[in-house]
């Protein structure tokens, strides 16, 4: 038989456990939810859509101008450690592709929510970045801290406490 050499490193990593998958729902409200020890306990997109017909499951780190909006299918699974976003299906009705324009009227919703009374200051988060794409291109990515907190805003009250349990 041939020595295997196992690392600390490598052994943390097999035997700590998986981490939860977060979400954050048009209202401000957060959810984490932790996948079970099964290998058949994975989260399925479906299943956040079953309980919320009227929205949409997008992965925070997905979201680019110019393409398309980043919702998952329904067999899509939610992989642990990423924070997904469950918006209204009616946001996106007119367009299938982000443009800034979109983007701003996502903004203007979330801003108009009967909950945020503060106006949006992003604590310094540049709600663009410029990539390099894999053909070269440049890319503009909106900042996953970027749709993270404004949705977060919306959940804040008149005090500007977080209805969900987090504050920003």
């Amino acid at each position: 038989m041939g020595n295997v050499n196992i690392s600390p490193a490598s052994c943390f990593q097999l035997c700590s456990p998986p981490k939860s998958v977060s979400l954050i729902f048009w209202d401000g409200t957060t959810t984490a939810l932790a996948p079970s020890g099964r290998r058949r306990g994975k989260l399925i997109a479906g299943q956040i859509m079953v309980e919320h017909p009227d929205k949409l499951v997008c992965n925070s780190e997905s979201f680019f101008l110019g393409h398309p909006i980043p919702a998952l299918s329904i067999h899509d699974e939610l992989l642990p450690g990423q924070t997904y976003l469950v918006l209204p299906v009616d946001l996106f009705a007119c367009t299938k592709v982000l443009s800034a324009s979109s983007l701003a009227a996502f903004t203007a919703a979330a801003a108009g929510s009967p909950n945020n009374k503060t106006p949006l200051v992003n604590g310094g988060c540049q709600p663009l970045q410029y990539l390099k794409g894999s053909n070269g291109g440049v890319l503009i990515k909106v900042a996953p801290e970027f749709m993270i907190r404004l949705l977060l805003k919306v959940g804040r009250d008149e005090n500007g406490e977080g209805s969900n349990g987090f504050s920003l």
